[in-house]
Formats: structure tokens, sequence, C-alpha cells
């Protein structure tokens, strides 16, 4: 029998909204051992955490249940028997419930947690006004609920690597026809899009960062997804210089492999990007100004922003890829 407590936690949204709770949500882990934590989110970007020992469960946000939790209904959840109805019992499984929140929303209240036999609740909703990144607050706020006191710094720092099975990255390279690189050696993976297209850089500055740099000897991967598809019909005419490779529509896990087996990474404001930041890449990250500083990404990332992300220099992107290659 099954004696841990059980927290259930929510994240709701895309692969780079969940990345940015991953501080928080690996703080959680790392104070209370003892609890096996349930996920509520997409199951596709929830499953990276549970491969990395993150989290123990992934539930989707569209199942049944959630569809009751999210409604907030009384009569939803706990029916005409009162209290003892199949949603009602199921959350009384867990004496803690937290959430991570971009925006105020429709979510129920502490109090219709409590009543559910919730002992403790905690949502943040991120706020604007501080001028930090939301991965940042989360991890401050959700520090502040846990009461975590050791070095703030170096345990935000530890919170936010993603560590991936080895085999998982083995199988994801032997896929790709990759190998490991030796030591000192670099591979720059590129991801020129964004869910949206605001948020793109031209893809004709992409091809040409990356004729610059193999020109200069560094080899790497062209990765596309689902959000790019109106870029099909222009790569799959696109003659790659020798040692780049283009790759589309990865899962999530095997593109988290193939970024913790690079060393670099260029892209946009997207979910990729986050996963290279988590991956351990030195990532170079085009951003247009509005979305900072609550987008920013963590770990080893350098940013370059404009107005508009289509008015970031070539050569700025150029001299800022030279100086964390020669890092």
């Amino acid at each position: 029998m099954n004696t841990k407590e059980r927290a259930i936690l929510f994240r709701i949204g895309g692969l780079g909204d969940l990345l940015v709770a991953l501080p928080a949500i690996a703080l959680v882990r790392r104070n209370l051992p003892g609890f096996s934590l349930t996920l509520v989110g997409r199951p596709e970007y929830g499953e990276l955490l549970k491969l990395a020992g993150v989290v123990d469960e992934i539930l989707s946000f569209e199942e049944a249940r959630m569809t009751a939790v999210f409604s907030g209904s009384n009569e939803a959840v706990l029916g005409a028997t009162n209290g003892a109805g199949p949603v009602a019992s199921w959350l009384k499984e867990y004496s803690l419930a937290m959430g991570w929140l971009n925006r105020p929303g429709d979510w129920p209240a502490r109090d219709w947690w409590k009543k559910q036999g919730v002992g403790r609740v905690d949502f943040t909703v991120y706020e604007s006004g501080p001028a930090v990144p939301m991965s940042r607050f989360f991890f401050n706020r959700t520090r502040d609920f846990l009461k975590t006191s050791p070095d703030p710094e170096r345990l935000f720092h530890e919170c936010t690597r993603l560590s991936l099975p080895s085999s998982l990255k083995e199988k994801a390279l032997a896929g790709l026809r990759l190998r490991e690189l030796a030591k000192d050696e670099k591979r720059l993976v590129v991801h020129p899009g964004s869910g949206g297209r605001a948020k793109r850089w031209p893809l004709a500055n992409f091809v040409e960062i990356i004729r610059h740099v193999s020109s200069r000897g560094l080899t790497g991967v062209l990765v596309t997804g689902e959000a790019e598809a109106d870029y099909d019909s222009t790569l799959n005419t696109l003659a790659l210089p020798a040692g780049w490779m283009r790759v589309s529509r990865l899962p999530a896990a095997a593109l988290a492999a193939l970024l913790s087996a690079s060393t670099h990474y260029l892209g946009n404001d997207s979910g990729p990007t986050h996963l290279a930041a988590a991956c351990g890449a030195s990532v170079l990250a085009l951003f247009r100004n509005d979305n900072l500083p609550a987008w920013r990404p963590f770990g080893k990332t350098r940013v370059l922003s404009a107005p508009a992300t289509a008015g970031i220099p070539v050569d700025s992107v150029l001299a800022a890829l030279a100086e964390l290659l020669a890092a």
C-alpha cells in the first residue's frame, strides 16, 4: 500500500509555459521528497518532467475529472452523495494543491479546495509589476510558501536543469544518426520558428547565420515543428551546408535529448528555446521587447531584443553567437 502523501500541481499551457514553472516545480520535489507529485497539464510536455524525475504522474487537463475541478462546482465534484462521489473521493487523496498562473483566472478559490479535504493550497499568479522573469517570480513565491531558507541563488540554478536519462539521449542520437560530441566539440541547434508569427526572426536570416557559422567549421541541426509548417515549402528546397541536417516535428522528448547532446542553440521566443535552456545549452534567444522580462529564459542564456523581432540586425546575432561559441 502506498503511504506517501500526495500533491497535485497545475501548470496549463504550452511547452514554454511549463518550463518557466520548472524551477518552482523542481523546488517542490526537493523540499517534499516524501510526496508523490501529480502534474496536471499537457501530457506530451509534462512527460519531460516525469522522465527527469521531477514529478511522478501526469494528468491531462482535458480529463473529465479536470473539467469538474476547473468548474469549481460543488455539485459537479461532490455530486448528490455529499463528498462520496468519484471526483470528490479522488481529491481527498491529496494533502497539497499548487498551481502557477500567468494571470488571474476562473480557478477554484482556496476555500473550495479546503472543502474537498486538501489541507494546503497555494496558487501563484504572476505579477507583471516586478521586473523579474516569470520563472524567478514563481520560484520565489514557491520558496516563500515552502519556507525554504538555503542560498536562493544557488537553489534557483540547481532547479533549472532538466536532467534526462542517458538512455533517452543515446536513443535519440541514434535515430538522428548523430554521435556524442567529443571533448571541446560543438554542435549548434537552430530553431527558426515560434507559435506566434510576430515573435519570429526572418527565416532568411537564420539561413544566413547557418551558412556563416558553417564556413567556420561549425556543424549543427536545423529544427522545425508543426507550428512552422508554412516554412516547409522553402526549407524542402534548401540545400544545407556540409555537416548540417534538418529535422522536423520531433517529439518533445527526442528534441530534449538532442538539445541535451548539443552545446549551443539559436532561436526565437518559443517553447524549444526554453527547453534548450533547461537542457543546459548555451542559448541565444531573439525576443520582442514587450515579452521581456516576463518570458526571459533562465540558464546560460543571452537575449537580443527589439520592438519587432525582425528589427534585430544579423550582424548583432553573429557577434553575440561568436561570443557564446568562444566562451
